[in-house]
């Protein structure tokens, strides 16, 4: 491999890494984004409950969704990745 490949074949690779890193970004948003509005869903339904009873099972649902679907979806995992790959491109 020539010297000007290696340089275009570093280049390329950098663009890709931006490319991801910025793709995993909005992903993570979306993904907060929906989580928003699952919220918002569960205190209309808070507002709505006739007993402390009911609004107590609400909020335990909130909970369960915030601790079982933030962390494993956010895929932090690949914006480590994507954080890993700019670190080390020459560009």
């Amino acid at each position: 491999m020539t010297s000007i490949q290696a340089t275009e074949l570093a280049a390329y690779e950098a663009k890709h890494a931006r490319e991801q890193a910025v793709q995993q970004m909005q992903e993570a948003i979306n993904h907060l984004q929906r989580t928003h509005y699952e919220m918002d869903r569960y205190l209309e339904r808070m507002e709505e409950a006739a007993t402390d009873r009911e609004r107590a099972q609400i909020l335990n649902w909130s909970i369960n969704h915030l601790v079982c679907n933030i962390m494993p979806n956010l895929r932090i995992d690949l914006l480590a990745n994507s954080q890993a790959a700019l670190a080390k491109s020459e560009f």
